[in-house]
């Protein structure tokens, strides 16, 4: 069976005005409009049938997220060891476009997380998508998800420990598992899911990322939102960690988007790295360049 590299499957959001919201996700980033039902509206990037952002009115942030699994069994695998630590986990079987079987779960954060088998995991050419891309800038396809949390070193065990994630990289100031972020990896690809610390207590969302096909895809597509009056918070530039390219902006919905290129992929037996600061994860082409203090912020 033949599924994309990016285990990253969909996420659903809250966004401060909808229409608004919706305007920017069609016009400027190109996303197709697959569904709308109960006030959910379902975007995708066009690169398979299935859904990549559901977004619905009211506020900003997580209200689900989603990792696709290969089969039924390892689905039945993963309900079994939730279940048995007293986690409540439900069924969410067809109950959103594309979806076969899900199961959905609390995090430790309280975010919400899917295992979720989808309809279309045809053989997947970007060249082809399953949905015409008519907006040159638009993202390839949907790549990652950083979570905020008040205690990083607790999500991320539980993402190794019992979701059998691989930790690709931790930020641990102190070298005493005192975490500041996280970045892990379901298969092969460098991160699905980041965690990131916080002392909002009702944040859930630093950012969502989306696969860009290379640094000019980037440029092209902030000349793009620019021209939406949306503003670049930081970037173009290269993180250490990844090595991937990126841009962060502030999308008019209220919650942080970044386009990515070349995120790199580990070995299953790649060590973690580990780093003392996060100054030091931000920025490759220049130790002196800093994100503007907004960037701190979760949504």
């Amino acid at each position: 069976m033949h599924s994309k590299a990016q285990r990253f499957e969909h996420v659903e959001l809250k966004v401060k005005d909808l229409s608004k919201a919706l305007h920017f996700y069609k016009d400027a980033l190109g996303l197709v409009e697959i569904g709308k039902e109960d006030g959910v509206t379902y975007l995708g990037c066009g690169y398979d049938k299935n859904y990549d952002l559901a977004v619905k009115e009211g506020g900003t942030g997580i209200s689900h997220f989603a990792v696709r699994v290969d089969d039924e069994e390892e689905l039945e695998y993963f309900y079994r060891k939730i279940t048995n630590l007293g986690v409540k986990v439900t069924r969410h079987n067809g109950t959103e476009p594309g979806q076969v079987r899900a199961i959905r779960f609390p995090l430790p954060s309280g975010i919400m997380m899917e295992f979720v088998l989808v309809a279309d995991n045809d053989y997947a050419n970007p060249a082809r998508p399953a949905y015409p891309r008519n907006i040159a800038a638009a993202p390839l396809n949907i790549d990652h998800i950083n979570l905020v949390t008040k205690d990083v070193k607790k999500e991320t065990d539980f993402f190794s420990e019992i979701l059998n994630f691989k930790v690709s990289d931790v930020v641990d100031p102190e070298m005493n598992g005192n975490y500041m972020m996280s970045f892990m990896r379901f298969r092969g690809y460098h991160h699905d899911v980041a965690s990131t610390i916080t002392k909002n207590q009702d944040g859930t969302l630093h950012h969502l990322a989306w696969t860009m096909s290379n640094f000019e895809h980037i440029k092209v597509a902030c000349d793009v939102i620019t021209q939406f009056g949306v503003d670049v918070e930081f970037g173009p530039g290269r993180h250490p960690i990844g090595p991937n390219l990126y841009a962060y902006y502030m999308e008019p919905g209220g919650n942080r988007f970044e386009f990515v290129a070349e995120q790199v992929y580990l070995d299953p037996s790649s060590p973690t790295k580990k780093w003392r600061s996060m100054q030091d994860t931000l920025e490759s082409w220049s130790r002196l360049r800093k994100p503007p203090g907004s960037f701190i912020q979760s949504t």
